[in-house]
């Protein structure tokens, strides 16, 4: 079996994918909404990894890409839970944490759990069940009748957020603070992201109670950061981590 090729731990039931790849120092990868473990940056990462001689470690949440479960039961909660089992039962050592948008929330959730791990976000959207769902009357009642609302969305088919996410987004919230965190976090994000406004780096990066932390803005960067200058400059970070 190839160290890369697709394994399963199973989490309450629920058969959760992942690939990992051995050696120092690890590295995970965790993806925003509705992404899975083999979209343009965590295949970057990998590749980064593997001429690094780094662990690395993608998974996918429940409901997501590879694993089982139903989407629809999906949570913050859940999916940082499910983030805490695989890098636990994989790669249990102190890591590397890198959130892509929604992921970022997971992995500073993650962080304040595990005081040793170093966070890297790309596009950060802590707490967007928040700021980035303003619920109209209509919307409440379609959440009670179906227990759903959807949203138009830029990369394909409407985005469709469930009841569930909504209230557990509100226990499950960082800002405005202080977020317990001590290890060194590194915060990407582009000026020109239509999806998550970049000033929220900002915010998160204040609101941390750790010293080590530093933002770096991408004038014309997107949400995605997936272009060849925005993933060299996110292996760079990577690389200037202590200890990287």
């Amino acid at each position: 079996m190839a160290v890369t090729d697709l394994r399963t731990l199973t989490r309450d039931g629920v058969a959760l994918a992942y690939r990992f790849r051995p050696g120092r120092g690890p590295v995970v990868f965790l993806p925003g909404y509705r992404s899975d473990m083999t979209g343009t940056k965590a295949e970057a990462l990998d590749a980064w990894a593997a001429a690094r001689g780094r662990a690395y470690l993608r998974f996918d949440y429940s409901g997501v890409g590879a694993s089982g479960g139903d989407f629809a039961d999906g949570t913050i909660g859940r999916w940082t839970d499910d983030a805490a089992a695989v890098i636990a039962a994989v790669c249990p050592e102190p890591a590397v944490l890198v959130g892509s948008s929604m992921g970022a929330w997971i992995a500073l959730r993650l962080a304040v759990r595990r005081p040793q791990v170093q966070v890297v976000t790309v596009a950060g959207a802590p707490d967007f069940t928040n700021w980035g769902l303003p619920l109209t009357d209509a919307d409440r009642e379609a959440l009670a009748a179906q227990g759903f609302v959807e949203r138009p969305s830029r990369y394909g088919a409407p985005y469709r957020y469930h009841a569930r996410l909504i209230a557990d987004g509100t226990a499950c919230r960082l800002l405005p603070g202080p977020i317990a965190v001590d290890a060194p976090v590194r915060l990407l994000h582009g000026q020109a992201d239509p999806d998550v406004p970049w000033r929220l780096s900002l915010d998160v990066a204040a609101a941390l109670r750790s010293a080590d932390v530093q933002v770096t803005l991408i004038k014309d960067g997107d949400h995605r950061l997936s272009r060849p200058a925005d993933l060299a400059l996110l292996t760079a970070t990577l690389d200037a981590l202590p200890g990287g």
